[in-house]
């Protein structure tokens, strides 16, 4: 057994048997959803959101290109992952992305789809490392903090700390998955288990290196195809704001999903998934 292993039980847990890497840094917990294969077959890395998990991805997965080799993974700190002890920047997120795909032997050029601080991980990775990044779908992208949200980051991460997730769950949830769009609770219920069950320290740090990020610069140098996604109801990155990033980006697309927020891939996963499989069936090599 891993010496990384994170011993929270956590709920809706993808895999009873899952892969671990263990890096220098983090060890990570991944699962690869290898398809058909066969010539032309993609490689699809899907990154979660703050306070995610492999298990956010899971109702999209189904809808994507079957031949495709997936890889989805948790981040140092979440999920199920290794907490280093310590502080981290996206620059390690970004190490530990290149360290798995260096130990699953994917040099490739790959498709990243990422979802909200995920985002910021996608788009640093494609401009450091732009040979081995074929496109980028980003969902509601978190890539710049004003000075309020930087704020209320840092003071949140500072309440998980010292009062646990259950303090934040609600105020969090209720920015990141409205009321209006709770029709189905069964998801939102297993999706609130699931960010209770996050090691608490694990999730200040994240918001820490979230609160920290500009990526103007590297949005501009991005040469890739790029689609950015933005939810109809998200309060936090609203369309007019993900649409202005995507302005930034040479040739990128962009549309609104209807019917979500901030989760969207968890709130309409079959949505999410036929728009990320369409683009990267039209733009890919």
């Amino acid at each position: 057994m891993s010496t990384f292993l994170n011993p929270i039980e956590y709920p809706d847990a993808t895999d009873s048997n899952p892969a671990w890497h263990e890096g220098d840094a983090a060890g990570l917990r991944y699962r690869i959803d290898s398809g058909k294969g066969g010539a032309g077959a993609r490689t699809i890395v899907l990154i979660h959101e703050l306070g995610g998990s492999i298990e956010s991805w899971d109702g999209a997965t189904a809808g994507l290109d079957p031949a495709a080799r997936v890889i989805r993974y948790d981040q140092r700190g979440q999920g199920r992952s290794a907490l280093p002890h310590r502080p981290s920047s996206i620059a390690d997120h970004v190490d530990d992305l290149r360290d798995l795909l260096d130990a699953l032997a994917t040099d490739e050029p790959l498709w990243l789809v990422a979802a909200a601080a995920g985002a910021a991980i996608a788009v640093t990775f494609a401009a450091r490392y732009a040979s081995r990044v074929e496109g980028l779908v980003l969902c509601a992208p978190a890539l710049d903090v004003d000075p309020q949200r930087r704020h209320y980051l840092l003071e949140r991460a500072e309440r998980a700390r010292t009062e646990g997730m259950h303090a934040i769950v609600d105020g969090t949830l209720a920015n990141s998955w409205p009321v209006v769009l709770r029709s189905d609770m069964h998801a939102f219920d297993r999706y609130r288990e699931r960010f209770i069950a996050q090691q608490a320290n694990g999730y200040a740090q994240a918001s820490e290196a979230l609160s920290e990020i500009d990526l103007s610069s590297a949005l501009a140098s991005l040469a890739c195809p790029c689609l950015f996604l933005a939810g109809e109801f998200d309060v936090q990155r609203p369309p007019q704001r993900v649409e202005a990033q995507a302005k930034q980006v040479h040739g990128a697309d962009f549309a609104i999903v209807p019917q979500a927020g901030h989760l969207m891939a968890v709130q309409q996963p079959a949505e999410v998934a036929a728009r990320i499989d369409r683009f990267i069936t039209e733009n890919s090599r």
